[in-house]
């Protein structure tokens, strides 16, 4: 897996200019995605509702990002959606995970959610045109995929609408900020394009390293 593939994300963008950023407004291609632009815009977008609320930006940490993926993959592979890894104990808390990643002083807060890749409104009844594939209708138009930034938005709008994680993408502790996201295909649901995403903050006092 790939760790922010182009700093230039994080360098020659900001709150002002992002949405207009060509690609980020991608359609999804599910057969090759960049998993490393989604997280940039996830951190992004986090910052853009801390300004908002007249709350400083974080600042990005690649290791907190690395943090994050290894969260969302474990959670696919393994089959669990909890903080807490059931199935490795030098994964099993947010710490930990930071920890391996070479942050000496981890005090961290977690966001995890799950979405969709296709502009599927959740819980409303769909027909299955073949694996993979919607519609709302029996020989209807199929659901079309979203872009990285909608689906970014759709993300962080399920985040905002959950007090406790609400309160840590508003947490005036928060210092830095890293996310991962993990692709799958949803065996349960018919084959349905999935993402898992976690945010990782940073509390208290900026990442130390181990070669620091």
């Amino acid at each position: 897996m790939a760790f922010s593939q182009n700093p230039d994300y994080y360098q020659n963008l900001d709150l002002e200019n992002y949405r207009l950023e060509k690609s980020f407004n991608d359609t999804l291609d599910f057969n090759k995605l960049d998993l490393s632009r989604l997280n940039a815009i996830l951190c992004i977008a986090t910052n853009e509702i801390r300004v908002k609320h007249k709350l400083p930006a974080l600042e990005y940490s690649p290791e907190l990002e690395k943090a994050a993926v290894m969260h969302s993959r474990d959670m696919v592979v393994h089959n669990f959606f909890s903080h807490t890894n059931p199935v490795n104990d030098k994964r099993k808390t947010p710490n930990d995970r930071a920890g391996l990643t070479g942050i000496t002083n981890p005090f961290l807060a977690e966001n995890i959610a799950e979405d969709f890749g296709l502009q599927y409104e959740s819980g409303r009844d769909v027909y299955v045109i073949s694996e993979g594939n919607f519609s709302y209708r029996p020989e209807g138009k199929l659901i079309q995929h979203r872009t990285y930034l909608s689906l970014a938005e759709s993300l962080m709008e399920r985040w905002m609408s959950s007090s406790e994680h609400r309160k840590n993408i508003l947490s005036p502790h928060a210092l830095q900020i890293g996310c991962g996201t993990y692709f799958f295909i949803d065996s349960e649901f018919n084959g349905m394009p999935t993402f898992m995403a976690t945010q990782n903050f940073q509390w208290y006092e900026k990442v130390k390293l181990l070669q620091q």
